[in-house]
């Protein structure tokens, strides 16, 4: 492990591996070990010829943890990977984001344009186009004193999942609390990255991935049978799926 800081938050990140850097973005309650080398990825890419660059996001595993909500809007967020990229002197880049990592993999491209090559979003689709789309953590779960009392199933999944981690879990709240910034159909035009959209068919909280990958210029989409949010990365059509498109099989 690694650790840089960017305004004053310190950021853990590992970068192993050589050749084409990839920049990984793990899902919100997870952290770059449990998403990424816990599920083999790491492995995976470095045979590809890649170097992989994976963080935790403030609030997160190693990563620094505020318990404000202003201290987790998508611009800080934004600016911490992109201060890392800096910290290691890398121009131009693949990224690999996965569930809350992929919505901001895609602010991401929009924002830093021409320095990202290639880019994959897992766990994520049409869902994220719908404005009228009710939030689905309706409960403060992270200050419950049980996950027991927790009605919603995914909001329970995720809330046992960060118990199981050992997360900050007022931290957690924070960030669910933060202001998000959208994006709309209009801003997808802005995407110049050679893009993969993919998530499972029982993927509720994603959507159809090929929605989205229809409102991204020149995007793949793909579904993969049989497949759910939680267990997606470990998936191996998936990891076929994402190999072949790294590779430019797909």
């Amino acid at each position: 492990m690694a650790v840089f800081t960017n305004q004053g938050v310190d950021i853990a990140y590992d970068d192993v591996g050589a050749g084409t850097p990839i920049l990984l973005l793990h899902g919100f309650a997870s952290t770059r070990t449990d998403n990424w080398s816990r599920t083999g990825w790491y492995g995976t890419l470095e045979k590809t010829g890649r170097r992989v660059i994976a963080m935790d996001w403030r609030g997160h595993g190693e990563s620094t943890a505020s318990h404000s909500a202003s201290d987790y809007s998508s611009k800080l967020l934004l600016a911490d990977a992109v201060a890392l990229l800096d910290h290691l002197g890398i121009e131009k880049t693949e990224v690999f984001g996965f569930s809350m990592g992929a919505g901001l993999a895609l602010q991401l491209a929009i924002q830093e344009g021409k320095r990202i090559d290639q880019l994959v979003l897992a766990g994520i689709g049409g869902n994220m186009l719908d404005a009228e789309r009710a939030p689905r953590f309706t409960e403060n779960i992270f200050d419950a004193a049980s996950a027991d009392e927790i009605s919603d199933p995914m909001a329970k999944g995720f809330r046992l999942y960060a118990d199981q981690l050992g997360q900050d879990l007022k931290a957690l709240g924070a960030c669910v609390a933060a202001d998000r910034s959208s994006l709309s159909k209009d801003d997808l035009f802005a995407v110049r990255a050679k893009t993969l959209v993919v998530a499972g068919q029982r993927d509720d909280l994603a959507g159809d991935p090929l929605a989205l990958a229809e409102a991204i210029p020149g995007a793949k989409g793909e579904l993969i049978p049989g497949a759910d949010h939680m267990y997606l990365l470990t998936n191996g059509a998936f990891k076929g799926t994402v190999i072949d498109f790294l590779t430019g099989w797909l």
